[in-house]
């Protein structure tokens, strides 16, 4: 086991979960799941003083309610109803299950955080090299914007271009690092949230990772979207597979648009893996699917499943004015803290 993972592990929970001497932390993973990853974190968390235990499970066929079905679910809800922090390593996620949301629900106070597939070297790039001063600036700073903002577009060179409206007041996630709090937080660096979903217009171009269904496609996947819906899937193989797996649910939810985000983490890099290349600096998301209550309160939208699929490169236009251009700032207002967090 290297010492600079454990390391970067010790930080990962005395600055991002804020653990405490004697708290304990639950760490699930299952049978895809990175195992160095997972006893350096026991390692860091003996380091600290934190008490730990860590639940392995066979990995199911399906994520998020599509897991329900294969996870030992009672044993899951109840180590961890007695957890004060949860570190979800499972290559297949569990968070967005019913397991999930029972232990969400009765243990108010658990600090969780979804590292789906977490590897060394993820972990390496985007949390062990960030500056989170930086970070929470920026990322703080962009959601004020996104907060605000009435009209977007979104456009890259593969040919994706896709118009929306938000709705005033709905949440905005500002995933940022800081797991200090009773919920449920992301790997550092990204902001999302669901638009006006009727309001979702135009072509969908995704050059990284399709979860849980691919990694990076051999050849762009293409999705035309009509006023917030799925009406046509084209590409290579990666785009035939994505359209049969989403047909194979059988429910109109798994063609509706869930939610979008924008990635701003400089350390993540192009990987395949869903939970990186979603924070690729200034990539976007696009998913589809079952809508968690902290994006649509109180309860969300239910559909079988969910899926996250990425472009890269991307073009951001805020009520007419552009921030993003093909994945670098152009906006004045937002240069100066891009250059504090990336270095250029």
């Amino acid at each position: 086991m290297q010492n600079e993972l454990i390391q970067i592990a010790q930080k990962l929970l005395r600055d991002l979960y804020r653990m405490k001497q004697g708290e304990l932390l639950v760490i699930t993973a299952d049978t895809l799941t990175d195992r160095e990853v997972v006893e350096a974190t026991e390692e860091a968390a003996g380091r600290l003083g934190i008490q730990w235990a860590t639940l392995w499970i066979k990995a199911p066929g399906g994520v998020a309610v599509a897991a329900d079905k294969e996870i030992p679910g009672k044993a899951v809800v109840s180590l961890l109803l007695k957890a004060d922090a949860w570190a979800e390593y499972n290559k297949m996620w569990i968070y967005g299950s019913g397991a999930y949301s029972e232990i969400m629900k009765k243990n108010t106070s658990l600090r969780h955080m979804c590292l789906t597939g977490a590897t060394g070297e993820l972990l390496a790039h985007c949390i062990g090299n960030i500056r989170y001063d930086a970070l929470q600036a920026f990322g703080l700073k962009l959601a004020e914007k996104i907060q605000n903002a009435r009209c977007m577009r979104m456009t890259t060179e593969k040919g994706m271009d896709i118009s929306f409206e938000n709705i005033q007041g709905r949440p905005v996630l500002k995933e940022l690092g800081d797991a200090g709090n009773p919920g449920t937080n992301m790997l550092p660096g990204q902001i999302a949230w669901t638009p006006l979903i009727e309001s979702v217009n135009g072509t969908l171009v995704f050059d990284g990772a399709l979860a849980p269904v691919c990694g990076v496609p051999s050849e762009p996947v293409r999705i035309k979207v009509v006023d917030g819906s799925v009406k046509e899937v084209a590409g290579g193989k990666e785009a035939e597979a994505y359209l049969k797996w989403l047909k194979s649910f059988e429910h109109s939810q798994m063609f509706g648009i869930s939610h979008t985000g924008i990635g701003i983490n400089p350390g993540a890099l192009l990987s395949g893996d869903i939970l990186q290349d979603q924070r690729v600096w200034g990539s976007v998301t696009w998913a589809f699917g079952s809508i968690g209550g902290n994006l649509v309160p109180p309860d969300g939208v239910p559909g079988p499943s969910h899926s996250d699929c990425v472009a890269l490169g991307a073009t951001l236009i805020i009520d007419g004015r552009e921030l993003f251009h093909n994945g670098e700032v152009t906006d004045e207002e937002f240069k100066e803290l891009a250059r504090a967090l990336t270095g250029r």
